[in-house]
């Protein structure tokens, strides 16, 4: 009987020393997955097919601009100056008549390069 209280009590802690080691290594698995997604590189998006290209943030959002193609700088440029020929640039060019000289001179040149009539 003594050997089977023996036998007994040594399987018991070797199950339960078992349990705690297959635990510990299932936390070291989790630590390693966690660590290998932390570890990931920046994520880079372009909105507009390769043209611009961005760092995204972690949140999702846009970060800072990381390439830019002459194309995308030709049509950042186009935006800027489509303010210049709205409603608000005749309003301004009538108010200023500098500003209506110099635009007058713009259309002459734009028209002789280009080979059209006003």
């Amino acid at each position: 009987m003594d050997a089977v209280e023996n036998t007994g009590g040594g399987e018991t802690p070797d199950k339960q020393g078992r349990g705690q080691l297959a635990h510990q290594d299932m936390d070291k698995k989790k630590n390693k997955r966690t660590k290998k997604t932390s570890r990931r590189g920046a994520i880079y998006v372009s909105p507009d097919g390769g043209h611009t290209v961005y760092e995204q943030n972690q949140d999702g959002s846009r970060g800072r601009l990381v390439e830019e193609d002459s194309h995308a700088r030709m049509l950042n440029e186009l935006q800027q100056d489509s303010d210049m020929f709205g409603f608000e640039a005749y309003a301004l060019r009538r108010k200023y008549p500098t500003l209506q000289k110099a635009y007058d001179q713009y259309k002459t040149v734009w028209h002789m390069i280009n080979g059209g009539e006003e």
